[in-house]
């Protein structure tokens, strides 16, 4: 498993800053259940500078694939694209969970309950 884990990270590249591993590392969502989510599956690229994959809460790295619209984004999130692997590491994840984790992690508002 962490062999794996080791080359789907090895393969994004990117670079890395301090500011940018502690912010992205701190944020989690606020709903039980979809921060159970995030920190089982999208936490392991997506609060790691080194993966290649854009930050949790970097507004400025979603910008350009949040232009692409949420059912593109959804798209790349089941089915796989690029580096990113098919459902993001996360199995169980149902289409309104994929849409969660991806608002949570542009740094879009949040819904107040539930996902």
């Amino acid at each position: 498993m962490l062999l794996g884990l080791g080359v789907l990270l090895a393969g994004c590249g990117g670079e890395d800053s301090p500011q940018a591993r502690a912010a992205a590392a701190q944020r989690m969502p606020e709903d039980a259940a979809l921060a159970q989510l995030y920190g089982a599956s999208c936490k392991q690229c997506h609060a790691n500078p080194g993966a290649g994959a854009p930050l949790t809460g970097d507004a400025e790295a979603w910008a350009p694939r949040l232009e692409k619209g949420m059912d593109t984004l959804l798209e790349h999130s089941i089915n796989g694209f690029q580096a990113m692997p098919p459902l993001g590491l996360c199995m169980q994840c149902s289409e309104a969970d994929f849409r969660a984790l991806i608002g949570f992690m542009a740094a879009q508002p949040q819904p107040a309950e539930g996902h």
